[in-house]
């Protein structure tokens, strides 16, 4: 899992290619006032869901975990509290979604929370399972971009 955000200081080390070309679809994009919806970059391979939800108690968002695509979630306004544990495999499913790359997981220890303030992301690989739309105190609205890249083209 990776946490910062689009205001900090560049660092020396490069992202990899597909992660700075969703950055810079981002950047290109007007997020804030587009329509919520599903928006291709490069094919399935690339593709981000500019989402407006009500963040909720922790206790009531799944934690869930992809082996297909890596997430970014990227905050446009508001501020969403993610919750983040390193998958071992050995963690209890609560359900798979048959054709679905996404596994729902229950009864998780050791889940470490950040929150996530407008213009900042978390980047979640096959092997971060991660628990988005908590409410940072009280339930606010949020807008966020979902930006889902293929592990395989990294």
């Amino acid at each position: 899992m990776i946490f910062s955000s689009t205001h900090a200081v560049d660092c020396p080390y490069q992202y990899p290619e597909a992660i700075k070309t969703a950055f810079q679809w981002i950047a290109d994009n007007d997020v804030a006032n587009m329509e919520a919806g599903t928006y291709e970059v490069q094919g399935r391979d690339i593709y981000v869901m500019i989402q407006d939800i009500t963040t909720q108690p922790a206790e009531v968002r799944r934690a869930e975990r992809h082996d297909l695509y890596l997430d970014i979630q990227y905050i446009v306004s508001g501020t969403e509290r993610m919750g983040y544990v390193p998958y071992t495999g050995k963690e209890e499913i609560l359900d798979n979604p048959e054709n679905k790359d996404v596994v729902h997981y229950t009864n998780l220890e050791n889940e470490t929370f950040v929150d996530v303030p407008a213009g900042s992301y978390c980047i979640f690989f096959s092997n971060d399972i991660h628990r988005p739309g908590c409410a940072a105190g009280e339930p606010m609205a949020v807008r966020k971009a979902v930006i889902k890249i293929k592990e395989a083209i990294l």
